[in-house]
């Protein structure tokens, strides 16, 4: 029997999510169709309005983060004294569009830039507004470690 919307939402989000790991791990044309529908219709939010890691706009934020241009944008804005995520915070809004600032995606994405500015030897010293221009309103600002 195909998968179809109504079938999707008639599924609990536990459901859901193992039938979105079946479809990622089994590829093809049914599998991508099951996911594409998971997806554009929000229908792996979880309690509280977030996305788990393995979600592909969570991933696609992470991507972006890790890639060279992510993490040289954070160290930039983090040694201007800048949050790190100013740096990162407008290569996500133009990749991901509207897709960035829903479904607690600024959250993920101050979290892995946390990660990556672990990773390169910087810690956070507080918090701090970020620029207006960015979809993030927080963001931790980071310095390197001496």
């Amino acid at each position: 029997m195909r998968w179809t919307l109504d079938r999707l939402q008639n599924l609990n989000l536990r459901e859901r999510e193992a039938l979105f790991d079946n479809a990622r791990t089994h590829p093809g044309p049914e599998a991508d169709e099951i996911i594409r529908l998971l997806v554009d219709h929000d229908l792996l939010v979880r309690e509280g309005g977030g996305l788990s890691r393995d979600h592909p706009v969570i991933e696609a934020i992470e991507d972006i983060i890790r890639s060279p241009a992510g993490r040289s944008a954070g160290k930039e804005a983090s040694d201007a004294g800048k949050p790190a995520l100013a740096g990162i915070d407008p290569l996500l809004s133009e990749a991901l569009g509207s897709d960035y600032g829903q479904h607690d995606t600024t959250s993920w994405a101050g979290t892995l830039t946390a990660e990556i500015m672990a990773e390169a030897g910087y810690v956070q010293t507080r918090k701090a507004a970020m620029p207006p221009s960015c979809v993030a309103k927080t963001a931790a600002v980071f310095e390197k470690r001496r």
